[in-house]
C-alpha cells in the first residue's frame, strides 16, 4: 500500500491537475460537489475502498489484489479489481456497486420484505450499453465472480437540493439503523454503514435467465445470500 501524501504533496498535485486539465482552481470544491459530479466521484471512491478492502483482509502471499482501470471494450463490463489466487494463476474479478440511494427501508410498509433491507445498484451505465450494442442493461450471472456492495448509500435521501447529503427523514428508520449499528450519533451511523461490506456470488442471486438483478435487495440483518 501507498504511504499517504503529505499535505504539501497532495496540494501541488491537485494544483498540477486543475492546470493540465483547465480547471479553475478556485472552483474546484464548488466543481465536484456538483450534483452531476459527485455521484461519479462517491461510485469511484467505492471501488478503491472496496481495494483497499481486499488488500487488507486477503493473505497477499496467497492473492494479488488489483485495481483495474479499463476503459470498457463493446459487450463487456468494465472491471473493478482483480485478484489473482498466487498458487494456481486463477483470476477472479470482483465488482463494487453503490446501494440505491434513499433504498433502505424498515420493511414495515412494504409488499415483499417485511424486514429491514436496502437496494444495490446494479445495472449498466448508459455509455456501457451504447458500447456493447444492447438495450439490455442488466448484467449476465458471469460478468464478474464476486459482487461488493455496503448499505451507507441507501441511507442519504434523493433528490435533496442542499450542498450536503441529507440522510432519510424516517426517525423509525433511523432508531432501526441505530439499533442495529449500536450506535448513537449520526457520524457514527454513517461510519457504520461504510464499513457493513457485503458480497454476494453472482450465481446465487441470478434470475433463470442467467441475469443479475437491477437493484437486488439486501437484508440489513442475516440476508440469506
Amino acid at each position: 500500500m501507498q504511504n499517504k501524501l503529505d499535505i504539501q504533496t497532495l496540494g501541488q498535485r491537485l494544483v498540477d491537475y486543475c492546470h493540465q486539465y483547465s480547471i479553475p482552481l478556485e472552483f474546484f470544491f464548488e466543481i465536484i460537489n456538483d450534483q452531476k459530479v459527485l455521484p461519479m466521484l462517491r461510485g469511484k471512491g467505492m471501488e478503491y475502498l472496496a481495494f483497499l478492502l481486499l488488500q487488507q483482509h486477503l493473505n497477499p502471499s496467497e492473492w494479488i489484489i488489483q485495481k483495474l482501470n479499463l476503459s470498457p471494450q463493446p459487450g463487456s463490463p468494465d472491471q473493478d479489481i482483480g485478484i489473482t489466487h498466487r498458487r494456481t494463476g486463477r483470476i477472479l474479478t470482483a465488482e463494487s456497486k453503490s446501494a440505491v440511494r434513499g433504498s433502505m427501508s424498515s420493511g414495515i410498509r412494504a409488499r415483499d420484505h417485511k424486514i429491514p433491507h436496502f437496494k444495490v445498484k446494479c445495472h449498466r451505465s448508459r455509455s456501457n450499453i451504447k458500447l456493447a450494442g444492447t438495450s439490455n442493461d442488466r448484467y449476465s450471472v458471469d460478468a464478474f465472480d464476486i459482487l461488493l456492495s455496503n448499505p451507507s448509500n441507501a441511507l442519504y435521501a434523493g433528490k435533496t437540493i442542499g450542498e450536503e447529503l441529507e440522510l432519510l427523514a424516517d426517525p423509525q428508520l433511523i432508531e432501526i439503523a441505530f439499533a442495529h449499528y449500536g450506535v448513537a450519533t449520526t457520524q457514527e451511523l454513517i461510519e457504520a454503514a461504510n464499513n457493513d461490506w457485503r458480497f454476494v456470488f453472482p450465481s446465487e442471486i441470478a434470475d433463470q435467465g442467467g441475469f443479475i438483478p437491477r437493484t437486488p435487495v439486501v437484508f440489513l440483518a442475516n440476508d440469506p445470500h
